[in-house]
C-alpha cells in the first residue's frame, strides 16, 4: 500500500496560508527581506542597501514602515514567532475536543520541529541572532518560550484533572521543557541546519512528557 501524503500536504498547505498571511503586505515583504539577508549574512553584516534590493523597495518606502534596520529587525523576530504560534495553535485545532494531554503535546512539539525545517532563516533570526542583537529582540524570544511553558503547565493540568494520582510539577520545572528544547534546537541550527530538528521531536516529546510525570500514562488519539 503506498502511503498517504494527504494529511502532510493539508499541513503544507496550512503553512503557506499562514506564511502568506504574515508577509504579503509591502511590509511583510520588506520583514521578509532582512530574515533572507540576516539567514545569509547575519544581522552585523546586513545593510539597509541589502535590504530594500532584495525586496525591491526604495529607501523612502523602508522608512514609511520602520525606523531603521533593528526596529525592522524586531518585527521580524515578532513576526516569526507569531507564524510559530499560529501554526501550532491550527494543528491543536485539527485535534479531537478530548485529545489527551500528550497527544496536545506532541502535535505541538512536531508542528514546532516542522516549522523550523520550513523557515530555517525565521528560525535562525529567532533562535540565533536575536539572542546577539539586543535586549528587545531577546526579550521577544524569552515572551515566546514562556508562552509555551504556559500550554505545558495547562496539558500538564488537564491531564492532572483526568487523573488526580499525578504529582505536582512546579512552574519552574515546566519551564525548563521550552528552554530545553529551544537550547538544542538552537545548537542544530547552528551545526548541522534546520533539516535535522524533526529528527529530534521524538526525543523532544518523551522529554516533554517525563517532566510532567506523563512518560507512562496511555495516549487516546
Amino acid at each position: 500500500m503506498e502511503p498517504d501524503h494527504t494529511e502532510g500536504l493539508e499541513f503544507a498547505e496550512r503553512h503557506r496560508t499562514t506564511r502568506a498571511e504574515a508577509l504579503a503586505s509591502p511590509r511583510g515583504r520588506l520583514i521578509a527581506a532582512i530574515v533572507e539577508c540576516v539567514g545569509a549574512r547575519g544581522y552585523s553584516a546586513t545593510t539597509l542597501t541589502d535590504i530594500v534590493g532584495s525586496a525591491h523597495v526604495s529607501r523612502s518606502t523602508f522608512y514609511e514602515h520602520f525606523v531603521n534596520k533593528e526596529h525592522c529587525f524586531i518585527e521580524a523576530v515578532h513576526t516569526g514567532v507569531g507564524i510559530i504560534r499560529t501554526r501550532i495553535a491550527d494543528e491543536l485545532a485539527e485535534l479531537p475536543a478530548d485529545a489527551d494531554p500528550q497527544v496536545r503535546i506532541a502535535a505541538m512539539i512536531t508542528t514546532f520541529c516542522a516549522v523550523v525545517a520550513a523557515e530555517p532563516n525565521f528560525s535562525r533570526l529567532i533562535l540565533v541572532e536575536a539572542l546577539l542583537v539586543g535586549e528587545a529582540t531577546a526579550g521577544l524570544r524569552d515572551d515566546a518560550v514562556d508562552s509555551f511553558a504556559m500550554m505545558y503547565r495547562q496539558f500538564h493540568d488537564q491531564a492532572r484533572a483526568q487523573d488526580p494520582a499525578l504529582g505536582e510539577v512546579s512552574d519552574d520545572l515546566i519551564a525548563l521543557v521550552p528552554d530545553g528544547i529551544g537550547e538544542r534546537t538552537r545548537r542544530l541550527l547552528v551545526r548541522d541546519g534546520a533539516s535535522r530538528v524533526p529528527e529530534m521531536a521524538p526525543a523532544f516529546i518523551e522529554f516533554a512528557n517525563t517532566v510532567l510525570g506523563l512518560a507512562t500514562a496511555p495516549v487516546r488519539a
